[in-house]
């Protein structure tokens, strides 16, 4: 049986679940929020139940299983750029944190196919971590909150991204 290579090292996984609950917040007990679609569950910060479809309203978790969940969402949504960036399991393991958030936050199609891929494979990563800036907008309106995802000087998908240790 052929293994499968891993997006993210265990320190990756880690710091992305860490990042991940950052910016999507903790709940423990599994409801739609109001910004969601209809039909829309969410749990432990951003797991939902196209994630979980075995989730329901009500359900609780702790805190302990919603990390390790998030880790577990962070390596499923960096697996989906490994085919267009397939260094990304020997970056530091702060990059590979905040690729993963950021994938998880806007999709694979914000990085596959687009400047931050072509400048990623190319070792220009400040090129690639400062167009995650761009992306700070839903629906045509500015979210300051994404903004504040992307540069934030502490928690910051471009800051992770770009931090060498």
């Amino acid at each position: 049986m052929k293994t499968k290579t891993k997006a993210l090292s265990a320190a990756g996984a880690a710091l992305a679940g860490v990042l991940i609950a950052h910016w999507e917040g903790m709940n423990l007990v599994a409801k739609h929020l109001p910004f969601d679609p209809p039909g829309v569950i969410t749990v432990c910060g951003g797991i939902t139940n196209y994630d979980w479809p075995w989730l329901k309203v009500g359900d609780v978790y702790t805190k302990a299983q919603c990390d390790a969940a998030l880790s577990e969402v962070g390596e499923r949504y960096a697996q989906k750029v490994l085919p267009c960036i397939p260094g990304l399991p020997t970056w530091p393991p702060h990059r590979q944190a905040a690729i993963a958030s950021f994938v998880v936050n806007l999709g694979p199609g914000k990085v596959c196919g687009t400047s931050i891929e072509r400048d990623l494979n190319v070792g220009r990563v400040k090129a690639a971590c400062d167009a995650m800036v761009k992306y700070v907008n839903a629906n045509g309106t500015f979210l300051q909150g994404l903004l504040n995802r992307r540069t934030d000087a502490m928690w910051g998908e471009r800051p992770w991204c770009l931090r060498e240790d």
